[in-house]
């Protein structure tokens, strides 16, 4: 896996389009595979990892209630600052869940050229492998639809 994530920040990089990242279950993954490279910083703008409700409106000013609804993932997009593509996840990596938030259940907001895409993708394993994957989903997502 880590050798594909690469090569998808490779990708990113390449692409010379800015980016910046609020993640949340996947704790700064998204942004540590994006600045493994050299030249990251000409496109990686910044990251936080607003893991808890608290850091959500602290760092980004986003108050909620739902910190793994797609309402959420997409106030954290444009919470963010204004770069070609803006990038938040959610989600509930396990093993227990919590009202309103399924079991491996992950929502990532897409902001680019304009537009909003939300998505959500389920992921059956545990904890460590469903973050990975879920890293992986969203730098494949960018890779794959918004370079």
């Amino acid at each position: 896996m880590y050798s594909l994530a690469i090569k998808k920040a490779k990708r990113i990089i390449t692409s010379h389009r800015t980016v910046s990242v609020a993640e949340s279950c996947t704790g700064g993954q998204v942004a540590a595979w994006l600045t493994l490279l050299p030249g990251s910083s000409k496109v990686f703008d910044s990251g936080y990892v607003v893991y808890t409700v608290d850091a959500k409106k602290r760092m980004l000013g986003v108050d909620t209630n739902e910190p793994t609804s797609a309402d959420t993932a997409l106030s954290l997009a444009r919470a963010l600052p204004k770069k070609d593509i803006m990038v938040a996840v959610v989600g509930n990596l396990g093993p227990s869940s919590e009202a309103g938030s399924g079991r491996g259940i992950v929502t990532a907001c897409f902001i680019a050229d304009e537009s909003k895409h939300t998505m959500r993708k389920s992921f059956r394993h545990g904890r460590l492998r469903n973050r990975t994957l879920s890293a992986y989903w969203v730098l494949d997502t960018i890779s794959r639809s918004f370079l």
